[in-house]
């Protein structure tokens, strides 16, 4: 088992544990799969946060603490008992893999980069960023009409870095003056290194989507990499609950379920995401059977 992956649902402000029994991890990275957000009632945003706090707690555990933050300028902050996060990890096991690499890059500024990062390849047929934080805010607390941020990849030689994107803004010219992202990295110079990669470019839907690897797989996580939403004819308006992604998702033989991929946002007056202009991307890193 020199690649194992495994995924734990919390709240804001609490512990996702990942342990791999009796197996060492050598090396880990974790991002985020899902998120939801929002408060007791609808209000104003000044800044909507999501960072992971990442240990390894003991040679087979890591964990990962979801801090989250979601306030205005009147002292409405996040709802944490409505919260939920679905927080992955995938790690190397045992025996380290000169053909794997994992990696995470911090504080990444909006249409900035990440350090550059060692491929095992310069032509990895595995390569993959994804979200596992972020930090977006105005000065001041204001409406929102939209909402996005993400990551992607820039190749140069056997090394990577990770692009972020990030942005929140109204219709009266209020944009972020805060805007960060965090970002895994996933490599792999064969798809027979024991890790294998989709995507699910755009999606938004309450369907559940087909993921086919092709080959049949023994387990799987789903990672954001891409996160847009925008509220109904790109309107202001207050935020009562915001998130997205892929909360829930099932292997069956050589393909991967996932049940609701998609973005949303509303406030209490009946206003959602406006779904051609809300979508999210996704990884699926799958793992295939001996």
């Amino acid at each position: 088992m020199p690649i194992d992956v495994l995924y734990s649902t919390v709240k804001a402000n609490e512990t996702a544990t990942f342990n791999f029994g009796e197996h060492t991890v050598l090396d880990f990275t974790v991002g985020i799969a899902y998120w939801k957000f929002g408060y007791g009632n609808d209000n104003f945003i000044t800044n909507i946060d999501l960072s992971l706090v990442v240990n390894k707690a003991s040679p087979s555990t890591i964990t990962a603490k979801v801090v989250g933050r979601l306030h205005d300028d009147s002292g409405n902050t996040l709802d944490i008992p409505n919260s939920s996060v679905v927080v992955c990890c995938i790690a190397v096991l045992d025996t380290k893999n000169s053909n794997v690499e994992l990696d995470s890059a911090y504080d990444i500024s909006n249409n900035g980069q990440s350090r550059a990062i060692r491929l095992p390849s310069a032509s990895p047929a595995i390569l993959a960023t994804f979200v596992s934080g972020w930090r977006i805010g105005y000065n001041n607390d204001h409406q929102v009409a939209a909402l996005a941020f993400g990551t992607g990849v820039t190749l140069n030689g056997n090394e990577a870095t990770i692009k972020a994107t990030a942005s929140i803004h109204d219709n009266s010219g209020n944009q972020a003056t805060t805007a960060q992202v965090d970002g895994g990295l996933v490599s792999a110079t064969t798809t027979s290194d024991g890790i294998l990669q989709q995507a699910l470019v755009s999606s938004q839907t309450s369907n559940t989507v087909k993921v086919d690897f092709g080959k049949p797989l023994s387990k799987a996580v789903v990672l954001l990499q891409n996160y847009e939403v925008t509220f109904h004819k790109n309107q202001d308006n207050h935020v009562r609950t915001v998130g997205g992604g892929c909360a829930k998702w099932s292997v069956d033989g050589s393909s991967v379920n996932l049940e609701s991929p998609k973005a949303f946002i509303t406030d209490d007056s009946g206003n959602v995401a406006t779904d051609s202009a809300s979508n999210v991307t996704l990884v699926v890193l799958g793992l295939p059977k001996a």
